[in-house]
């Protein structure tokens, strides 16, 4: 009997808490008519981007130009997009509440108001901003152009010295109102976001760095967090500087990251299993691991960037790639492979060595010369 009242108590509680989180999305369309055809749209679709696709949430019909989608919001807040138009889509995000979207022109789905949960509010307040800063520089470019001599006119090297100046103090204008204003939003995770959009186009990383660190500590768990912090990294990659926190899984599955092995030299080998040179690399990697068998100073982090897990998996078997300080990991993308990307990886094989604290000290060895300098971490000598 009190085992059947500890799981009533618990489903009320899960039931409780599903229902703390539930979210609402209503839309109202002015005009359903869709911009490249007469057609009204029968139905919208949310979704969100899982490792670069689009993944649908639900889907749910349109019926006198309004629609509504409702569920569970997601434990970490996430940007999700309402698609089903044929000329863009409406960029939410999902959380507790009521979301109104609209009135807005299917044509047009990209101009549409999003707004009542907090940080829908403070996105939509940055794209008004935006709007308003464009129309402002509009403005200004136009009244520069106004008093162009007539004798200069029609010859855009002489026009842009009348029209420079104010082109940058418009890049002015947009740069320190986005900076002001997330600094006014800080303490939300949409300011990641605006990061990312606003800042990661146009400001140094340096800037961008200096913002992060400012990013309070409970908004470091969000995914896009890490990517922006990657980002930074990826962009200042050189020896000495702190290397991109990658991850991949293993043959079985389980996620690996980088940082996992914080405190212990890494060797990151990016490879593939058609890669022929990456195959003659073996006997060197394999002396360096079995000169490592009574230490735990070095991690072999092998990479694959493979897209086909059987070709992974069964080179690594067939090659016998095993040893207690051996992981192997992939995300089965091939090129696309955010670590490789996040390391520049132009070709494989492909190495960088990482300390203990996570900053890199060496890029391509090979060879002999890996074998020297791993074994030289082994015995302590770095």
């Amino acid at each position: 009997m009190r085992k059947l009242i500890t799981l009533a108590l618990l489903a009320i509680a899960t039931w409780s808490t599903a229902q703390e989180r539930k979210f609402v999305i209503r839309g109202e369309m002015s005009s359903p008519v869709l911009c490249y055809s007469d057609e009204t749209i029968k139905e919208v679709r949310l979704d969100h981007l899982v490792d670069g696709q689009p993944v649908v949430v639900a889907t749910v019909p349109v019926e006198d130009g309004k629609f509504v989608i409702e569920g569970i919001a997601p434990e970490t807040l996430g940007l999700y997009n309402i698609t089903g138009f044929d000329n863009g889509s409406i960029q939410v995000f999902v959380e507790e509440g009521e979301i109104k979207v609209g009135p807005f022109d299917a044509a047009y789905p990209v101009g549409a108001k999003v707004g009542g949960t907090p940080s829908n509010d403070i996105y939509q307040a940055y794209l008004d901003l935006n709007s308003q800063c464009i129309k402002e520089a509009k403005a200004r470019m136009k009244a520069a152009q106004a008093v162009i001599p007539d004798e200069v006119k029609g010859d855009p090297v002489k026009e842009m010295e009348y029209t420079s100046p104010t082109f940058y103090v418009n890049n002015i204008h947009f740069k320190v109102a986005f900076m002001d204003f997330i600094y006014q939003h800080l303490d939300s995770p949409v300011a990641l976001y605006i990061i990312k959009f606003a800042m990661m186009p146009t400001f140094t990383t340096d800037v961008i760095q200096t913002f992060l660190d400012a990013v309070p500590y409970e908004l470091r768990k969000f995914p896009i967090y890490k990517e922006l912090i990657n980002e930074v990294r990826a962009a200042n990659l050189k020896v000495g500087s702190e290397a991109p926190d990658i991850s991949g899984l293993t043959p079985e599955g389980q996620e690996v990251t980088l940082s996992d092995f914080r405190g212990k030299y890494v060797f990151i080998d990016f490879w593939a299993s058609w890669c022929a040179p990456c195959r003659r690399e073996i006997p060197h990697l394999k002396e360096a691991l079995a000169y490592s068998d009574n230490s735990d100073r070095l991690i072999v982090l092998s990479y694959s960037i493979d897209s086909k897990r059987a070709d992974w998996v069964n080179c690594i078997a067939k090659n016998q790639l095993t040893h207690k300080n051996w992981v192997h990991i992939s995300t089965l993308k091939g090129w696309n492979s955010e670590g490789a990307q996040l390391f520049s990886v132009k070709g494989v094989p492909f190495t960088a060595l990482i300390d203990p604290e996570g900053n890199v000290v060496a890029f391509g060895l090979r060879g002999e010369e890996m074998v020297k300098r791993l074994k030289n971490i082994v015995d302590g000598k770095e």
